[in-house]
C-alpha cells in the first residue's frame, strides 16, 4: 500500500489535528487503513481507492470532528460510543486511535465487512468491538439498549432515520454526532417530531469545508434528554419505510 504515516500526519497537520495522536497511534491507524485498502482489492468497502481520496473522504472527514467529540467523552470509566453503519471502518478506526481511551464499538449489518474490519485491528492493534446485526434490533436488545455514552453516524441516512436508529441506545445524558450535508441540516426543522418523540435535542451544529471542495458539510450534535419509548426503534425497515 502506497499510503504511508507520514501523508496521513501532513494531512492531519494541516488542519492542526496531530495533538490528538501519537507516533503509536498514527501508526495504528496507517496499519487499519492499508489493511481496509488491501482487503478492498476483493471486497467491496469503498468507492475511495486514491491516496488522496482516502486522505480526504474518510481520515480527514473523520478526524475533522475530533475537536468536537473531545468534549462529549465524559466521565465514564470507560466511555463507550458506537459507530452506525460503520462500512470500512470511518469514523471509527479514526476515533480508536485518537481515543484510546474509549472502547468504540463498529457495528454494520454485512458480516463481512465486520470480518474484514476485525483483519484491520488485529493487524494494527487497534482496539474495539464489533457487532454484526441490523441497528434496530440492536436498539431492542438489552445488551445495547440505552448503554451507550455515545453514537457516531457517518452517511447513514436522513436525520429522522439516524434518529431512531441512534437514540435507543444511548444513555439520557449522551450524545450523537451525525454527519450531514448541507441539504440535509436545511431540513433540520422537518425533524423535530422525531427529536420530541425519542427524547433528543440538537444542541450544536459544527460547519467544515474539506480540501479542494466548496461543499459545506456539518457535524450535527443531539443531546439524549429523556429515555426512548419502549415502541422505538421499531422493526426492521420501517425507520426508513415511514420516518418519524
Amino acid at each position: 500500500m502506497s499510503l504511508s504515516a507520514e501523508q496521513i500526519q501532513q494531512t492531519f497537520e494541516a488542519k492542526g489535528l496531530a495533538p490528538f495522536f501519537t507516533p503509536a497511534t498514527l501508526q495504528a491507524l496507517t496499519l487499519a487503513t492499508q489493511k481496509m485498502l488491501q482487503i478492498n482489492e476483493t471486497l467491496n468497502l469503498t468507492r475511495w481507492t486514491k491516496d488522496e481520496d482516502v486522505l480526504r473522504f474518510h481520515l480527514l472527514d473523520s478526524a475533522l470532528a475530533l475537536p468536537v467529540l473531545k468534549p462529549l467523552l465524559g466521565d465514564s470509566q470507560p466511555p463507550r460510543w458506537i459507530d452506525l453503519g460503520t462500512g470500512c471502518g470511518f469514523p471509527g478506526l479514526v476515533f480508536m486511535a485518537a481515543f484510546p481511551q474509549v472502547e468504540i464499538s463498529l457495528l454494520d449489518s454485512v458480516g463481512k465487512k465486520i470480518t474484514a474490519l476485525e483483519d484491520c485491528l488485529a493487524v494494527s492493534e487497534l482496539k474495539g468491538v464489533t457487532l454484526v446485526g441490523r441497528v434496530e434490533d440492536a436498539g431492542q436488545d438489552l445488551r445495547y439498549r440505552e448503554q451507550y455514552d455515545g453514537v457516531v453516524a457517518r452517511a447513514v441516512a436522513d436525520f429522522p432515520v439516524v434518529l431512531e436508529y441512534a437514540l435507543p441506545l444511548i444513555k439520557v445524558g449522551g450524545y450523537l454526532v451525525d454527519w450531514m450535508t448541507e441539504e440535509q441540516v436545511l431540513r433540520l426543522k422537518d425533524s423535530q417530531k422525531a427529536l420530541e418523540t425519542l427524547g433528543g435535542e440538537v444542541i450544536q451544529t459544527v460547519d467544515y469545508f474539506l480540501p479542494g471542495s466548496d461543499q459545506k458539510r456539518f457535524y450535527v450534535v443531539v443531546r439524549k434528554t429523556a429515555p426512548t419509548p419502549a415502541a422505538y426503534p421499531r422493526a426492521v425497515g420501517q425507520p426508513s419505510k415511514r420516518p418519524l
